[in-house]
């Protein structure tokens, strides 16, 4: 019900007025310790768990750690693509199954009946989220019960079996270069940790005996237990019809971690938007009551205590996806414009962010990339990580130091970036190389970098600072941006000479 005014008739229901009000950026989408679920407006706000697992070696489960997560109408790998692999590795700084190339369906297809195999119960969701996403499916989804316990320890297999954690370790190190990590922090044990108390539900895509999903409960399939399952479910079918290892396929590419954020965002967005309307429209006032209490119980502290690069990077599928799948929704014709977004994904955060430059010009990143340069800094030195920078990346590394508007406000003109390590020993060196829309815009990121430089490292003079354990000079020339980092003035004046002035 609102106030104020008659209904807007040319919205649904099920979709708040002015669409999804997702909290402002880098602010955690619910207060640590509580429920993300409002007690006191059932069926309202929605959820969206995080938790982007790590880069896989192979296949990546899409992973919904759908817990208090519940922000202004379901926010924040619901599911996600396992890893950023940016991000999410964790950054939408750090998350293959071949493609199984099936053919996309329309949504004007009246969804049909789902296969009698499955249990009744299973089998009434499964109905409704066929109806209410306007998509059928096209087999049997098997779907598990599981104890938290038992949850807990089949996805943590499933991710052990996936992970690269040399590879995910060494990401973890170039955050402790950036400051976004404490040094020391062990970031595969983090988020498995992380995973393991938060997840609800998870969802494994490509066809039979992969495509399967799971759903923690150990009251059956109580309302709490059917609106997880409706999410999962969203996975499933647009799975069968749009085939969702495309994120398989852009964890296993080098560099595209902002992309697979991005395309994160659109299937947990789609989920999300589907899971609040099956709660709103299939569950009773008592049942969304039923269901609030019951999310009461659920806590995540150790995702509540995380560094805020792990903690966004989680929300950011949930709580901007949902943003975007709802403007798609309201200016793109319906389900239509987002069976239409399957085929023609975002390419990154940005067009996350800005929707605007998805739907209406559409702002394609540049390419960015950083050589190999081990070689030209001494004795020992090796390849470290290497990983997109997109603009999610940008705001999250300012808002270290900075505030969120000015982070935001800096990201903003945002047009391609790579970050990539050297390691030594304990001590790694780091380049991240950034392009901008226009001078103008590159020129305010330099500003915001200097001041980010001056609060983290101490004062500096020329764009060169001197911390503990690292030195770093920034380089600004028209639409370029580079931050180049050392551990001692040595290595620092070899990056120098070995990485070309913008």
């Amino acid at each position: 019900m609102t106030t104020g005014g008659p209904p807007d008739t040319t919205r649904p229901a099920w979709i708040p007025p002015g669409g999804a009000a997702a909290p402002a950026p880098g602010r955690p989408a619910v207060p640590p310790g509580r429920p993300g679920w409002p007690p006191t407006t059932p069926g309202g706000p929605g959820w969206g768990p995080p938790a982007p697992p790590p880069p896989p070696k192979r296949r990546r489960p899409l992973v919904t750690l759908l817990v208090l997560l519940l922000v202004t109408v379901l926010a924040g790998g619901g599911l996600l693509l396992a890893d950023r692999d940016r991000s999410p590795a964790p950054p939408a700084s750090v998350g293959a199954a071949p493609s199984t190339g099936r053919p996309a369906a329309t949504t004007t297809t009246r969804p049909s009946a789902v296969p009698a195999r499955t249990p009744a119960a299973v089998r009434a969701v499964q109905s409704d989220v066929a109806e209410l996403r306007g998509l059928r499916f096209l087999r049997r989804v098997p779907v598990t019960i599981e104890s938290p316990a038992r949850l807990a320890r089949r996805l943590l297999r499933t991710l052990d079996a996936e992970t690269d954690e040399a590879k995910l370790a060494r990401q973890g190190r170039a955050l402790a270069v950036l400051g976004e990590l404490p040094l020391g922090t062990d970031l595969p044990q983090l988020l498995r940790r992380i995973q393991a108390e938060s997840v609800l539900g998870f969802y494994l895509p490509g066809r039979p005996p992969k495509g399967r999903l799971y759903v923690r409960s150990t009251r059956g399939l109580d309302p709490y237990a059917r609106v997880v399952l409706a999410h999962e479910l969203t996975h499933a079918v647009t799975d069968q019809h749009y085939d969702l290892t495309r994120s398989d396929r852009l964890a296993a590419a080098t560099g595209r971690e902002d992309e697979a954020t991005a395309y994160a965002a659109l299937v947990e967005g789609d989920a999300t938007l589907t899971m609040q309307r099956y709660l709103r429209e299939r569950l009773s006032p008592a049942e969304q009551v039923q269901a609030g209490q019951a999310s009461t119980g659920d806590r995540t502290p150790r995702r509540d205590a995380a560094p805020p690069v792990i903690r966004e990077s989680l929300l950011f599928p949930y709580r901007e996806g949902l943003r975007f799948a709802i403007l798609l929704y309201q200016q793109g014709g319906g389900w239509a414009a987002l069976d239409r977004a399957y085929r023609d994904p975002p390419a990154s955060t940005e067009q996350v962010l800005h929707p605007e430059k998805y739907l209406v010009r559409r702002d394609k990143p540049q390419t960015v990339t950083v050589p190999d340069v081990s070689g030209r800094l001494g004795g020992g030195w090796r390849p470290g990580a290497q990983l997109g920078f997109g603009e999610l990346d940008v705001r999250l590394l300012l808002q270290g130091e900075l505030s969120p508007a000015a982070a935001a406000s800096a990201a903003a003109g945002w047009d391609g970036g790579r970050l990539r390590t050297f390691e030594r020993g304990g001590r790694t060196a780091l380049v991240l190389r950034t392009v901008w829309d226009s001078p103008a815009q590159a020129s305010e990121f330099c500003d915001a970098m200097s001041r980010w430089a001056t609060t983290r490292l101490g004062r500096g003079a020329n764009r060169r600072w001197t911390g503990p354990g690292q030195q770093a000079v920034l380089r600004c020339r028209g639409p370029s941006v580079a931050l180049l980092a050392a551990p001692d003035r040595s290595t620092l004046q070899g990056l120098q000479a070995a990485i070309p002035r913008p």
